[in-house]
């Protein structure tokens, strides 16, 4: 992997999940090294069956990511982040994709989104959301881009605080998850998460 230089992305407020985030040495991490990736795929073989988590070559996009399939696979983030949108670049393999994203809201209460293309309709109990995801059929690529601000405001009424862990779950492919201060297109974003070439 060649080295990214720290001036190309000090422009924008973005912050990846996946790719892993420069080192010392200025090198992405490779997918499956992943501290994440690597997790879930331990998870996986401990928990046997059908669950898989592992990097592959996806011949649309020309590029390593992380698939998930089966029932219990899943991929986890712990993070910290205060910026407004969190962005994916997923691609539906025909069948249900859901994630969780757990924030902390200026209560200090912990609120949990879960989102899904299992569901058409919303559901707000006291520290739950739920809501529907369309997300299309075909095995595309999909950029979802999630205003996690607003989302707080709506369900809750309360602000956003910070988001603490994001988990996706299967089945789907995972090509790039990052949070950023502006919802920024994809010429604007650091080379490094940008997908069009």
């Amino acid at each position: 992997m060649a080295a990214i230089e720290p001036e190309e992305w000090d422009d924008k407020l973005v912050e990846p999940l996946l790719p892993a985030p420069p080192g010392d040495t200025g090198e992405l991490l490779p997918l499956d090294l992943h501290p994440a990736v690597v997790l879930a795929d331990d998870e996986c073989h401990q928990m046997g069956g059908d669950n898989v988590v592992h990097v592959v070559d996806d011949p649309d996009v020309h590029q390593p990511v992380v698939e998930l399939r089966g029932p219990d696979a899943r991929v986890v983030f712990s993070c910290h982040n205060v910026m407004q949108f969190l962005v994916l670049f997923v691609r539906n393999l025909d069948a249900y994709f859901a994630l969780d994203i757990e924030v902390v809201d200026n209560t200090k209460t912990y609120r949990t989104f879960h989102i899904t293309n299992s569901r058409s309709l919303a559901r707000v109990q006291a520290s739950t959301c739920q809501m529907p995801l369309a997300f299309g059929k075909g095995g595309s690529w999909r950029r979802v881009c999630l205003d996690v601000h607003r989302m707080c405001k709506d369900a809750f009424g309360t602000s956003h605080a910070a988001t603490v862990q994001v988990q996706v779950y299967a089945t789907c492919r995972l090509l790039r998850v990052f949070f950023q201060d502006v919802d920024y297109t994809d010429p604007e974003l650091p080379p490094m998460l940008a997908v069009l070439e």
